[in-house]
């Protein structure tokens, strides 16, 4: 894997090391790889996600034993997510899967639209790997303290950003990542709208 990566002249590589953990962060022009180590022949978790101007995207794309072709996608938390279907051992079927899912990066690519009302995100929808994802951001509060009926607030508060008549308030970015080239400059599209109008 770490020579595949270097063939596509990464701007940056991060190392950090724990007490039981080792992890190497390659940076691109607008994605990143993350690779986390439990030791020598043991991943814990790989994702994937946009990096662009210091800032990371607002979700993570996943590689998980338990989805469709091995990828999941998620909001980005304050919390540490683990989970044992992230792990993989060294092997040939695991190493095959993580091959696959690599393929969003150097093959690939996704596409992502952040809708924003008065400034502030709210949803996302990332595509990759011929489907589709949707994320409706939780906000800062409800990650420090859940309450029991903060999922239906997100819900209507997506319902109503949506709303036509508040297409002038509202924005959508979208962002196009670009499969990465032996040594070619990793390229994206971007585009903004100041208003969209939904059903």
């Amino acid at each position: 894997m770490e020579q595949k990566l270097n063939q596509f002249n990464p701007t940056d590589v991060e190392n950090r090391e724990t007490e039981y953990k080792f992890s190497r962060t390659y940076y691109f022009q607008t994605s990143y790889l993350k690779v986390e180590f439990l030791d020598s022949t043991t991943i814990n978790k790989v994702e994937l996600g946009t990096y662009k101007n210091g800032l990371f995207s607002d979700y993570i794309i996943l590689f998980t034993n338990s989805a469709p072709n091995c990828t999941k996608v998620e909001q980005r938390l304050f919390v540490i997510d683990d989970n044992e279907n992230y792990i993989l051992t060294y092997d040939k079927a695991n190493v095959e899967n993580l091959n696959g899912f690599l393929d969003n990066l150097f093959t690939k690519g996704w596409r992502e639209e952040a809708f924003s009302y008065k400034g502030f995100d709210y949803l996302v929808i990332v595509k990759v790997d011929n489907a589709t994802h949707r994320i409706e951001l939780k906000s800062g509060a409800e990650q420090d303290i859940p309450m029991p009926m903060d999922k239906l607030a997100r819900k209507m508060a997506v319902i109503w950003n949506n709303l036509k008549i508040n297409s002038a308030n509202r924005k959508i970015r979208k962002l196009e990542i670009k499969p990465l080239i032996k040594n070619v400059v990793q390229q994206c599209d971007i585009s903004n709208t100041k208003s969209l109008k939904m059903d």
